[in-house]
């Protein structure tokens, strides 16, 4: 029997009174029985309490859905109480990466503040609306709000909500290295901060200190960095420990420390998946696949950069190292299905993207460019536009390489300020440098810096760059050092032992096999209960591993070397 909408609520009322007698129900629960039974009185009264509670235990997806139901009843509520249940929703919506809905959020709890005539509740809004249209990728708007945001609050008695202003110009100054900017409103920030005894404000303030300082002093850098985290993770102070982990690895990663960064990466994802913290989680991901790639883990960054990729609720912020990361890896094994990323790469640094964008982004173009895949000019004038301004030393330093390698009648510049595997390079010690990035177990930078060296240096770069499966970097140094005259170049792993020395996994196995027996991608993708773009990527693999050009070529390998 099918019940009428009125029976209906009629239970769910029913079921709600008995539940409040009980007592020892979730508020989750009374809301929805509430919500069933069209108790609007009780639905105002328990989804902000319900949303309370799941936020405290970091389930923000959750609490975002309760504000969103206690907002369809708000009409008849207070305007602070309204504006202050769209600023909660704004909020939760921001950590699960759903950056538009806060946006619209926020920007009506600040339209109900300027009707009410709050103007310090109103300039805590603009500034929100600054941090989010920053997560959005909107840097012009981010500035703007932000500057709205301290001429407004400043024209008031100093508080917090000017504290957190400052601290919002000073983290805008970091993302774009201006080291004077983020010192001053982060100082001044740090200050209000302590005299208002706002340690949520401090935490933030000494994150964006201890990001800049590292081009100053690394050590007093690290150690503002690892005060930012403490006090974030004793507050409980969920965003601000998720940023603190973020540029901690970030800190590593610039002066790097890989094998420092990969503790604070797992921490930092771990830390973030307990508390439901899908933008930070999916941007450590993407870190942590640039460092697994750097470090010969290739298989291994794939499969970390696909599946930030591969989930379509990613933000265009935890986005972008993900994409970076599988971009380049694809590049390197020659594999064409890298293109779509470079174009959506493209899409991102051309609409305001912050500089270390930019500064990665023409790296790949030149390393493109050099591999004899992109115009040679065009990545130069890139590496000019994003070397000008950048303050990072392995940035620079990286940069000059790629110019190096592309001009190298072109004179380095000056070196005093790159990263030391870089300055000694191209200061001509190619064999100090080369050293530094084995102890770093980067095998494809010692690579490059090997092909800068003599004749046995660059037949190692040959071994390096055969056994890591990068065709098309050991194709380019072939022909560099047939021009030069080199004899006796080796034509790379023989097929019979491409197999073996690529080391293909169990799922790759599997995956081969089905290629021999003619399966399309979305057939293997049935086959093994896996989706399209996961096998997307172990065909790319087992390509790039069998040093083959074709699926077809691929089985012949395979076939040969008596795999399949």
């Amino acid at each position: 029997m099918m019940l009428t909408t009125s029976h209906r609520r009629q239970f769910n009322q029913r079921a709600l009174a008995a539940l409040l007698e009980n007592g020892d129900v979730s508020t989750g629960r009374l809301v929805h029985h509430a919500v069933e039974a069209h108790n609007l009185a009780a639905v105002r009264e328990l989804a902000p309490i319900a949303a309370r509670e799941a936020s405290r235990v970091g389930a923000h997806r959750d609490a975002a859905g309760y504000y969103e139901i206690a907002l369809r009843q708000a009409d008849s509520l207070p305007v602070i109480e309204r504006a202050a249940l769209y600023e909660s929703h704004a909020f939760e919506c921001h950590l699960i990466g759903k950056i538009d809905d806060a946006l619209a959020a926020q920007g009506e709890a600040r339209r109900l503040h300027q009707a009410d005539g709050n103007r310090l509740k109103e300039g805590d809004s603009l500034r929100w609306l600054s941090r989010l249209s920053e997560m959005g990728d909107d840097r012009e708007a981010a500035a703007a709000f932000g500057a709205e945001a301290v001429a407004m609050l400043e024209a008031a008695p100093a508080g917090p909500e000017l504290a957190m202003a400052y601290s919002n110009l000073s983290h805008l100054a970091m993302l774009s290295e201006r080291v004077e900017d983020t010192l001053f409103y982060g100082e001044k920030a740090a200050a209000l901060a302590a005299r208002m005894n706002r340690p949520d404000i401090a935490s933030h303030a000494l994150n964006n200190v201890g990001c800049v300082e590292q081009w100053l002093n690394p050590d007093a850098g690290r150690l503002r960095l690892d005060q930012s985290l403490e006090i974030a993770l004793q507050g409980n102070f969920q965003e601000h420990a998720a940023r603190a982990f973020t540029n901690r690895a970030c800190f590593e990663i610039t002066q790097m420390s890989y094998d420092a960064a990969r503790p604070v990466l797992e921490s930092g994802i771990h830390y973030c998946t307990e508390n439901d913290l899908g933008t930070w989680r999916d941007y450590l991901r993407g870190m942590l696949a640039d460092v697994q790639l750097r470090q010969g883990q290739w298989d291994e960054a794939a499969a970390t950069a696909s599946d930030v990729i591969d989930n379509e609720r990613t933000t265009t912020v935890g986005r972008f190292p993900a994409l970076l990361a599988l971009a380049k890896l694809r590049l390197r094994r020659g594999d064409p299905s890298a293109q779509p990323l470079f174009a959506e790469l493209a899409r991102l640094v051309g609409s305001g993207g912050e500089l270390q964008m930019l500064s990665s982004y023409a790296a790949l173009m030149a390393e493109q460019a050099w591999l004899g895949l992109a115009d040679r000019q065009e990545a130069l004038a890139l590496i000019t536009r994003a070397e000008t301004p950048v303050r990072s030393r392995a940035h620079v330093g990286e940069l000059a390489l790629w110019r190096t390698l592309l001009s190298p009648d072109m004179p380095a510049g000056d070196t005093a300020d790159m990263a030391t595997p870089y300055r000694l390079l191209l200061a001509g010690d190619w064999r100090s440098a080369s050293a530094l990035w084995a102890e770093l177990n980067a095998p494809y930078e010692r690579g490059l810096a090997l092909i800068l060296g003599d004749d046995e240096g660059q037949r190692l770069a040959l071994d390096i760059f055969d056994g890591l499966g990068a065709r098309p970097a050991a194709q380019r140094l072939r022909d560099i050092m047939r021009k030069n005259g080199v004899g006796g170049i080796a034509r790379g792993p023989r097929r019979s032992t491409r197999a073996n020395l690529a080391g293909l996994t169990l799922r790759q196995m599997q995956v081969l096999q089905l290629i021999e027996r003619g399966l399309s991608n979305k057939r293997i993708a049935e086959q093994l209960t896996i989706s399209p773009k996961t096998v997307d990527h172990h065909v790319s693999a087992v390509l790039g591993k069998l040093d083959a050009v074709s699926r077809g070529e691929a089985t012949a390998t395979a076939r040969d070397s008596g795999l399949l």
